[in-house]
């Protein structure tokens, strides 16, 4: 099994957090492999010293060729960036999010697999994730599948998938979902993406390899956006906004190290 997340610069500290977390709780053994952007030198010195077993994979991208496929100026698309890394997601500056999250992201997801495919399975998580406890049951369960997503069928089109962690078989048939999620993701212009696009983008590929591949399910208990204390993975993703919840997360963090 090897851990994959993606980060860009505005999100260090949640990284160093969702290292800090899984590390107390799992260990070293595992290798983490994290896919950055615009990271600098000593950001990433920083996370090699904070778990052993590590690859970073940083680049930098050009806020001016974001920016011109966003359809706004470079200091708009960084107001947004800021936005998105500390506040919330918007109608507004969902353009930042939906070229990142919902585009880069799942391409990196996609790189890292190939790179990999000497190896049996792959985790990957948003990195605004703090692990409260072993990962243990969630590895077995994403073992007893090809690709494990959190599915929500019932739900509108850009909530029928939730991608914030994802389980993979690392083989082709896997290679084959990921690029068939990117073909979804770039058939819609960043500028005219709707919100939840990556999601939605998720669901059509799903759909053509619902009948492909054995999908599981991620189990609620793994992943709880309302950061209830009896869940294993907490989300930052609430209505308290990406630094309110950072702090809360430390603090619960150091809570349990303490053994309140």
């Amino acid at each position: 099994m090897i851990i994959h997340a993606y980060l860009t610069s505005g999100f260090f500290p949640w990284a160093e957090l969702f290292l800090k977390s899984f590390k107390y709780h799992n260990g070293e053994d595992m290798k983490v492999i994290l896919s950055t952007r615009g990271l600098t030198r000593h950001q990433v010195t920083l996370l090699k010293r904070l778990y052993k077993n590590i690859d970073i994979q940083n680049k930098n991208f050009s806020i001016q060729e974001f920016a011109k496929k966003a359809g706004v100026t470079q200091s708009q698309l960084l107001k947004f960036k800021k936005q998105v890394e500390e506040e919330h997601v918007t109608e507004r500056n969902k353009v930042w999010k939906l070229m990142i999250a919902a585009d880069d992201r799942v391409k990196s997801v996609r790189d890292t697999l190939k790179k990999n495919l000497d190896q049996d399975y792959m985790f990957h998580s948003d990195i605004d994730m703090y692990f409260r406890g072993e990962l243990t049951p969630l590895f077995d369960f994403i073992k007893q599948h090809e690709i494990s997503i959190r599915l929500r069928l019932k739900s509108k089109p850009n909530r029928k998938t939730m991608i914030g962690i994802q389980g993979y078989k690392i083989n082709r048939k896997s290679l084959q979902f990921l690029n068939r999620w990117i073909y979804h993701v770039e058939r819609v212009s960043p500028k005219d993406r709707p919100m939840g696009y990556g999601q939605t983008a998720c669901y059509y590929a799903y759909n053509e390899f619902k009948n492909k591949t054995a999908w599981g399910s991620v189990p609620r208990k793994f992943i709880a956006p309302q950061m209830k204390p009896t869940d294993i993975i907490w989300s930052a993703n609430t209505i308290n906004g990406k630094t309110e919840n950072l702090k809360f997360c430390y603090q619960d963090f150091e809570e349990i190290k303490n053994g309140s």
